[in-house]
């Protein structure tokens, strides 16, 4: 556990005293597939340091629509903003697949940024990060048309779901899916899937859609597009204590 949260940039920049102090109050909690993380509503005290699995951010209507609004993996953390500030969670988290997260109680957290500059720093650039990509969010679901949101989002699936470089990636969403997580009907979903296959953008293959043509996909979204999928180590700017935010290289 100890070396899965020190892939996180946060707590790799304590101290060692800093650190060890932070760990003897973490709780580690298991997510099967489908298990929910946190709802909207409930308290929020904790913040949630992922480090294995996936999970999913997003909004939910009574009448079960749903809004995607981040896919997270290691060393992504979560749950601190509605902690730190003091009111109920406003968002749902729910496993993607297996996971598990290192649990921190918030006046935990405190005292430990209290201890350690830089890491406030950079949870300081993480959590900018992350309202710069909802705010964007909230422009496209309101801005874009549907063809643009839904490129958009199969571009973030195929980024989450891949961890090498592919040619030829699969996108293991239904229809129904798609059109729930952008905001959309399942009809205008169908007329772009359908437009894409004929010119040979994609293919369906059993229950998704395998993309033949990632760079013509790729012309169909928002040039500005920010990813939902945020992970802290592809987000530190540049100049901060030898770091490079844009690259997510260390300097030597």
């Amino acid at each position: 556990m100890r070396e899965q949260l020190l892939a996180n940039p946060i707590f790799a920049a304590a101290s060692p005293d800093a650190f060890a102090r932070l760990l003897e109050h973490a709780e580690l909690r298991s997510y099967e597939r489908g298990a929910t993380v946190l709802a909207d509503g409930d308290p929020a005290a904790e913040l949630f340091a992922l480090v294995e699995g996936a999970v999913r951010v997003f909004h939910a209507a009574p009448n079960g629509d749903e809004v995607v609004l981040k896919l997270f993996r290691p060393p992504a953390i979560f749950g601190e903003s509605e902690s730190l500030c003091g009111v109920p969670f406003i968002e749902n988290v729910c496993a993607l697949e297996p996971s598990r997260a290192v649990v921190f109680p918030i006046a935990a957290i405190v005292r430990f940024l209290e201890e350690s500059p830089r890491a406030s720093v950079l949870m300081l650039v993480d959590v900018t990060r992350r309202l710069v990509v909802s705010a964007y969010n909230e422009k496209s679901l309101a801005f874009h048309p549907v063809t643009v949101r839904l490129a958009n989002h199969l571009l973030d699936h195929i980024e989450w779901a891949s961890t090498a470089p592919d040619a030829t990636p699969f996108i293991s969403l239904n229809q129904d899916q798609m059109a729930t997580a952008i905001g959309a009907t399942r009809r205008s979903v169908a007329k772009d899937m359908i437009g894409w296959q004929d010119e040979g953008i994609l293919a369906k293959e059993g229950a998704g859609y395998r993309v033949r043509d990632l760079a013509a996909l790729s012309r169909y979204a928002d040039p500005q597009r920010l990813a939902l999928t945020h992970r802290i180590a592809e987000s530190r700017a540049d100049g901060f204590f030898g770091t490079s935010f844009v690259t997510g290289a260390t300097k030597k």
